[in-house]
């Protein structure tokens, strides 16, 4: 097993990078930065320049799926058998490759067909753990990871820290260019788990995450705050999903119910709410009639 860190940076903040790069530099066997049109992209170059990373620097943002396909690209031209996907964000503890890696040889010799592994989050905002998640007919179950020490089936992960076969990615596709940010990772999970393929979650091997800037409560959930302009991606890619032949019904339910929760709470609970509806209404409109990749002026 060979491994390439792919990393996708959008104007990051550069003590965070670099932590995130030193956190994995030892872990895998080489390191890829994809950088999609940032205003700091010599500083970047010189991050990851320090841990001997191959960067790729785009001329503008083309989105975490082009960038994500880029990186894959790259590892394929150099020999790599395995992608790890990060967001620019994400910091790996000392030993969690290696647990991923040694948790996808055991299933893939269990189960056959995996698509992908992932850790389990720890959600710095809601102070909350991640959990997986499963169709059955109409129902959506979420399934606590506490006390859990065996990999978890879930019917998608979060790409960031997902360990990836580069031949389950010949057979599924890549991830989908035109949908840009949101939503990419569940698209291509659907699309695996279609073909046959088995996504877990490893309660092992444990990550701190920062969804978004904080979040909003309604009832017993949380929703993440994100800029507003996410507000109109999220809605716009979770109602193409949601009439996709692969989606699980559940699932298909599950994005309507919270396209219209989204409605609901960012214009009434968060910042700039006007903004946010007049981005979400466009959002449904894109989503129908078929307009899709960046948002247009």
């Amino acid at each position: 097993m060979r491994i390439l860190a792919v990393a996708v940076t959008y104007n990051p903040d550069t003590g965070m990078l670099t932590r995130v790069l030193d956190s994995i530099a030892s872990q895998i066997d080489g390191i890829a930065v994809v950088d999609n049109g940032s205003a700091n992209v010599a500083e970047i170059g010189r991050i990851a320049q320090g841990v001997g990373a191959r960067v790729l620097s785009n001329a503008q943002n083309l989105g975490i799926a082009a960038a994500q396909n880029q990186g894959v690209a790259m590892a394929r031209e150099d020999g790599f058998t395995h992608v790890l996907l990060l967001d620019q964000d994400t910091i790996l503890a000392p030993g969690v490759v290696a647990d991923l890696a040694h948790q996808l040889s055991f299933l893939e010799r269990e189960h056959g067909k995996v698509s992908a592994i992932g850790p389990a989050y720890f959600e710095r905002h809601s102070k909350q753990q991640t959990r997986a998640y499963r169709a059955n007919g109409l129902r959506l179950s979420r399934i606590s990871l506490e006390n859990q020490t065996r990999p978890i089936a879930s019917d998608s992960i979060i790409a960031s820290g997902s360990l990836i076969p580069l031949t389950v990615l010949e057979q599924v596709g890549e991830f989908k260019e035109d949908l840009f940010i949101d939503l990419v990772d569940v698209e291509w999970c659907f699309r695996a788990r279609a073909a046959g393929y088995a996504a877990f979650i490893a309660p092992s091997a444990v990550v701190d995450h920062h969804l978004g800037s904080g979040t909003v409560k309604i009832g017993r959930r949380q929703i993440a705050v994100h800029a507003p302009v996410r507000n109109y991606y999220w809605v716009r890619n979770a109602l193409w999903l949601a009439r996709q032949p692969y989606t699980p019904l559940a699932w298909r339910l599950y994005f309507i119910s919270r396209s219209l929760a989204f409605l609901g709470a960012y214009t009434t609970l968060v910042d700039r709410k006007r903004l946010r509806l007049q981005l979400m209404g466009r959002g449904i409109r894109d989503s129908f009639k078929g307009r899709f990749g960046r948002i247009r002026p």
